[in-house]
């Protein structure tokens, strides 16, 4: 029987977005009705069980799953294998793996008859060339858990890559070197060179990279070992910080909302922490753009995606700036009028830029779909 219903779970550290895709009504392609859920992890499950309880069952269901090891793109059948590995790797990612493993088990138990699939999100950077992925680390150091940089929000890098392709002029080669930036709470930049990602800012945990809203992102290693053996820290303690009270948090408060800090930003001025967070955060996101113009040689395209990306013309104003030099020259009334809502991607360079630039918004939900339609 032709499958008539999909349901995507795409599971976060305090959301839970719900994507019902039926078939469109002229026969072509999917429709797709979406719900956010929120909450901690109990309150999760039990409003998704509640919301399931609600609607008719699905004939098939997807699940996001963070991190899984270096498995490739693919959508995989859930089985007691396959159960395995996501438990396995729950511990580099506890939150997100967590509430994946609740839902996959209680529909198990409820919904039996239905099939489910894992979708991985790191499995675009599965292939990472080794001198990206490797860590100047012992090769046997953890060998339950290699050591390497998965790298992380591949579902939303791969949406943005393919509404690049999309926007490109006909007239013109498709962009070989493109960046990718995937800005909202976790936040990070993908280099692409003719279709496959050659590096990326997230490495073995998505604390890696540049900073986030309430994640440190990179730093030096010797501050955590200062940490731990002369101020008495443990381990936990630690985690807790650099998960939860470093990044945008740490240096302006609202909880790492950058709309709230810009709004602060804007009424104490720039000496103040607000401001000061806003110029470091856009600083990160330019040095790793430059850093990626270096290993691509140059750049076609850039892209801004999630909450941030799509919806912070200050924002992408910050990262671009000082790289007219390059080529890259953003469109002032354009980036200003670029948002996600009206859910299409939208051009964001000048006239003279030689770099394409564009507001792209991200559609995961989308791409788990087109992965479970190609296995």
């Amino acid at each position: 029987m032709a499958v008539q219903t999909v349901l995507a779970c795409n599971g976060g550290s305090s959301t839970l977005k719900l994507a019902r895709f039926t078939p469109a009504a002229d026969g072509t392609g999917w429709q797709q009705s979406t719900r956010t859920l929120e909450g901690d992890a109990a309150a999760l499950l039990r409003d998704f069980v509640a919301d399931l309880d609600a609607t008719s069952a699905p004939d098939v269901i997807l699940h996001r799953i963070v991190h899984a090891g270096g498995v490739g793109e693919c959508a995989e059948r859930i089985d007691t294998d396959v159960r395995n590995r996501i438990r396995h790797w729950l511990p580099l990612a506890p939150r997100h793996n967590g509430l994946a493993l609740s839902l996959i088990d209680h529909l198990h138990e409820h919904l039996p008859a239905v099939p489910q699939f894992a979708i991985y999100d790191a499995g675009l950077y599965a292939d990472l060339p080794a001198e990206a992925a490797s860590y100047a680390l012992p090769a046997e150091l953890s060998p339950r858990w290699p050591v390497r940089r998965y790298g992380f929000h591949g579902l939303a890098h791969r949406s943005q890559w393919r509404q690049v392709q999309a926007l490109s002029p006909q007239q013109t080669t498709a962009p070989r070197r493109v960046i990718s930036l995937q800005l909202g709470s976790g936040c990070s930049v993908s280099a692409w060179l003719d279709g496959k990602v050659v590096d990326t800012s997230m490495g073995f945990t998505p604390l890696d990279g540049v900073m986030m809203a309430r994640r440190s992102g990179a730093l030096d290693p010797g501050i955590a070992l200062h940490l731990l053996t002369q101020e008495g820290w443990t381990a936990t303690d630690l985690a807790g910080l650099l998960q939860e009270r470093a990044g945008l948090a740490a240096m302006a408060g609202h909880d790492g909302d950058l709309r709230a800090i810009v709004v602060d930003a804007d009424a104490r001025g720039e000496q103040s922490a607000a401001a000061v967070a806003i110029r470091q955060y856009c600083y990160q996101l330019r040095k790793t753009i430059g850093s990626y113009i270096a290993v691509l040689g140059g750049v076609d395209a850039i892209s801004f995606g999630g909450g941030v990306g799509e919806n912070q013309p200050r924002i992408r104003a910050g990262a671009l700036q000082g790289l007219e030099g390059l080529g890259i020259e953003l469109d002032c009334l354009r980036n200003q009028g670029g948002n996600s809502q009206s859910a299409t991607a939208a051009r964001l360079h000048s006239d003279n830029s030689t770099t394409a630039i564009y507001l792209t918004p991200v559609n995961e939900m989308r791409e788990m779909l087109r992965q479970y339609e190609a296995h």
